[in-house]
């Protein structure tokens, strides 16, 4: 429950941190998502980051690592934190668009 509880906290921090105001938004408070169709993939990372939080913790308090509540919650909060900067470090190359999937030729690159 603790680890549950520190992910969750970690997880607050990063919302609260992406919700900040900026002069973009004219200093008014936003939500971390610019669609709302991107509500829902932000929601579930932050869910898949608090059970992954939680997950650890109890490996560690099954282990034997974590014996106090505050080790657990500890192990919850750096769960999330050590995700997020191992996903920071994949960065996706932008591919030109090419919306008719047509290969430079014309012709279907099926073979890719």
């Amino acid at each position: 429950m603790w680890g549950l509880v520190g992910s969750a906290v970690a997880e607050a921090l990063n919302l609260y941190g992406m919700m900040r105001p900026t002069t973009e938004s004219g200093h008014r408070w936003q939500w971390p998502w610019r669609d709302p169709q991107d509500r829902p993939i932000v929601l579930f990372a932050v869910l898949l980051r608090m059970v992954a939080g939680t997950g650890l913790a109890a490996a560690a308090g099954a282990g034997g690592l974590a014996t106090t509540a505050f080790a657990s919650f500890t192990f919850g909060v750096a769960a999330p934190l050590v995700i997020a900067k191992m996903f920071d470090q994949f960065r996706v190359a932008d591919r030109p668009a090419d919306p008719s999937g047509d290969g430079p030729n014309g012709s279907h690159d099926d073979a890719a």
